[in-house]
């Protein structure tokens, strides 16, 4: 059975050490290949009319396949690209909604992206409490959708994108932010405890749990509890 939970940390611990783009790509493509994903993009979403090319970060997409998608146009027509830009959850491309009679397009691009090999696809939204949106998203013919597989490619694609735009001129604020229990309570969290779990570990109240949370993600900048993880470890606020 694969380890998942030792996975995640060896990539984590890998990716914080980086200090060059070229660096972060191998290692992020590296660890998707082990979960069968093939392909991979690492950008920014802006709506439409935009267009999505000057917002890529990281492309390591099939050859030939992002300029069939600028040459048509896909981006506009794109479920993927639509659920991602209100998404805050990771989800499957299978679940991004579309209706193919309606929107012929739609299904014109999830037809094309499987020719192209990309038969399975999975797709991170990288979302900041000020609003900015990104995404790492990743396809492959049959890869691992394991929940726990989805967890670790959920921390690994946050901390390479926070990687990348480190290392492009971006960065978070290094100086300690939290308290020493904000930082407590976000330690067991990254290891999988729920609030109830923590709650009781800590002899305190769940709702007191939440709210040390809550006032974590908004410190860090992060929309959820898994960004804030992936934050605070940029930041060296926690260590695995």
């Amino acid at each position: 059975m694969a380890n998942y939970p030792q996975r995640m940390f060896d990539a984590v611990a890998d990716l914080q050490t980086l200090t060059s783009v070229e660096g972060v790509t191998n290692k992020l493509g590296h660890v998707l290949s082990s979960f069968g994903y093939n392909a991979f993009l690492v950008t920014s979403v802006p709506e439409p009319p935009l267009r999505l090319e000057p917002y890529i970060l990281l492309n390591g997409w099939p050859k030939g396949w992002t300029e069939h998608y600028g040459k048509y146009d896909y981006y506009a027509h794109d479920p993927v690209a639509a659920w991602c830009r209100k998404a805050i959850d990771p989800f499957e491309w299978r679940e991004a909604p579309y209706n193919e009679e309606t929107n012929p397009k739609a299904a014109e691009v999830m037809d094309v992206a499987r020719d192209f090999g990309m038969n399975e696809g999975y797709l991170v939204p990288i979302v900041r409490s000020t609003g900015f949106q990104a995404c790492v998203t990743m396809a492959g013919s049959h890869p691992d959708l394991d929940p726990m597989a989805k967890r670790v490619i959920h921390v690994v694609s946050i901390m390479a994108h926070g990687r990348i735009s480190a290392l492009k001129g971006e960065s978070i604020n290094q100086k300690q932010i939290l308290t020493a229990r904000e930082r407590e309570v976000l330690h067991w969290v990254s290891v999988g405890k729920t609030s109830w779990e923590i709650s009781t570990i800590l002899h305190l109240s769940k709702s007191t749990i939440d709210i040390m949370v809550n006032r974590a993600q908004q410190k860090l900048n992060a929309v959820t509890r898994t960004q804030a993880v992936v934050n605070a470890l940029r930041a060296g606020e926690i260590n695995f």
